[in-house]
């Protein structure tokens, strides 16, 4: 049962942000309310083929609706850094940082560290440092230059008359592009803190995943609503578009349920690393589908190599507890 449930939350997330994204042109706000509104569906239907019930408890309710709301603003942040930067990239980001968020939260609410040794701290500052490596890589895989390009140097001397007119040239302003990427990385860091931190709520509650997920999925709802009012966003897509952000919702619902029934049997960090591996999942959709970077390209060999990293460090500290 435990190895199903790993398969299941790493196979959903890992498809589901993809399907949310691949079509173009509609507003973050929009995807992010109707993937509350599949999630909602299916934690609705979830509670009444378990045969929960729903209580208004500060614990059975009120926590994990907190946390719902944490998951959305995460949900838009990792939507705005898709957008801006790539799905390898972004995923590639907010992934190691949500491994080590959830690890601090374990360590100062569960006392995850409490009985470590002085080798397994050792351990942790060597995986730490693998993040940050792989972090870094990603990062500069944004300014890797294609195979078959100059190098600017190159490029600026090819096309450049003489030194002279090239040193009287004003400097040109930041572009936009720039300006889009650092954006994208922000939001990209955003998310990975978020979503590191979402289902604190519901695993200090101390409920059976049934009856939190619906909570949970209710904060997430409501959160997406207002994120979407509070711009005028909400826009009605056509059949096909709506059918896919809510099949979208629907998968990480499954996931999600998933995951809360699997970290009680493998413990925090274990059971929240093992559904950060969905990163293999999304990162290969953002390169072969999304062609961002553009697959063989010196970018995606610099992203995949610093995913494969930061992965590994995020691997260890996740099983550190």
């Amino acid at each position: 049962m435990t190895a199903l449930l790993a398969l299941v939350t790493v196979a959903t997330w890992g498809v589901w942000i993809p399907m949310a994204q691949i079509v173009p042109g509609v507003p973050q706000r929009s995807r992010t309310f109707y993937v509350t509104v599949g999630n909602l569906a299916f934690a609705m239907v979830a509670l009444l083929i378990g045969g929960g019930h729903l209580g208004f408890g500060w614990r059975t309710f009120w926590l994990p609706v907190a946390g719902g709301v944490l998951w959305t603003a995460g949900n838009f942040s990792a939507f705005r850094a898709t957008e801006a930067i790539g799905l390898a990239r972004a995923a590639g980001t907010w992934t190691p940082l949500n491994v080590i968020v959830a690890f601090v939260w374990g360590a100062l609410l569960f006392a995850e560290l409490d009985n470590f040794s002085a080798a397994r701290f050792a351990l942790l500052a060597a995986a730490l440092m693998l993040v940050l490596i792989g972090m870094l890589l990603i990062v500069g895989s944004h300014n890797a230059p294609a195979a078959n390009t100059p190098a600017p140097a190159v490029a600026a001397a090819r096309n450049t008359p003489s030194s002279n007119s090239m040193l009287a040239r004003p400097k040109s302003p930041i572009s936009a592009d720039t300006i889009t990427s650092r954006t994208g990385w922000l939001w990209a860091g955003a998310a990975g803190v978020l979503w590191g931190s979402y289902f604190v709520p519901a695993q200090w509650a101390k409920v059976p995943a049934r009856i939190s997920n619906l909570p949970l999925a209710l904060g997430i709802f409501a959160a997406g609503s207002v994120l979407a009012l509070s711009k005028r966003e909400l826009n009605r897509l056509s059949l096909r578009v709506t059918a896919l952000q809510i099949a979208a919702g629907v998968l990480f619902g499954i996931g999600n349920l998933a995951l809360l029934g699997l970290i009680p049997r493998v413990g925090t960090g274990v059971g929240f690393t093992i559904a950060q591996l969905s990163l293999l999942v999304n990162a290969s959709i953002g390169i072969w589908v999304f062609k961002a970077p553009q697959p063989g390209s010196r970018a995606a060999r610099t992203a995949l190599t610093g995913i494969l990293i930061a992965g590994v460090g995020g691997c260890i500290i996740g099983a550190m507890r």
